[in-house]
């Protein structure tokens, strides 16, 4: 049977020392549908068999490292192909630091890590207060806390229109790009994150609308 949901969560190239990626992934996959609809796949080349029929892929990776793998570019044209189709893009946290090797990642999430530049304060509550903007995704929901990473100074995309900030800037967004959806949360450092019942809300909301929901 297909799953409708794809989690990538990373490892190897696509993981770092400090995010327990196979923890968050577990935790995303429980939020995000009942036993069965949703598959973790950790190597890129079992993506594109694993979203034959899926409307949203997650990723849920980061990188140890600055130059680029093969693996890179065959991820961004999965990526590519899966939103050119109508699939949605459910982008976290650490996602921003994935894929140094490809140039397209940041124009379809919206942004990336800048080494020497990025940063975050030490793991603490963060008050997530929503903006002016109307979105399908935050449509009924309200400021939230969540002890959590506060990714500051991220490279942004010009355009981008943020849903949600924290004290230190833009902290989730949503946009269309390649003729999908795409969604970034700059939140999900470690299962602390998933214990925000405000947090929990917004990344079933957005999971809803990058399925086509709305």
């Amino acid at each position: 049977m297909r799953s409708d949901t794809v989690i990538f969560s990373g490892q190897g190239d696509h993981a770092d020392p400090w995010h327990d990626l196979p923890a968050t992934s577990a935790a995303l996959a429980d939020l995000l549908g009942p036993p069965g609809s949703v598959t973790v796949v950790t190597e890129v080349d079992q993506l594109k068999t694993a979203l034959a029929g899926a409307r949203l892929l997650v990723v849920n990776a980061t990188a140890y490292r600055l130059e680029p793998v093969p693996e890179d570019a065959v991820f961004a044209a999965t990526v590519a192909d899966f939103l050119a189709g109508g699939g949605g893009l459910l982008a976290m946290h650490s996602a921003t630091v994935a894929f140094p090797g490809d140039p397209t990642w940041r124009a379809t999430i919206g942004a990336v890590w800048e080494h020497g530049r990025t940063f975050h304060p030490d793991i603490e509550p963060n008050l997530v207060r929503r903006t002016e903007v109307a979105h399908p995704i935050a449509d009924g929901l309200g400021d939230f806390e969540v002890i959590d990473e506060r990714y500051t100074d991220l490279d942004l995309v010009d355009d981008l229109t943020p849903v949600y900030v924290h004290a230190s800037g833009p902290a989730v967004w949503a946009r269309e790009v390649g003729g999908g959806r795409v969604v970034y949360d700059a939140f999900g450092h470690d299962l602390r994150s998933y214990a925000s019942p405000g947090h929990v809300a917004l990344v079933r909301r957005a999971a809803d609308w990058l399925r086509g929901a709305h």
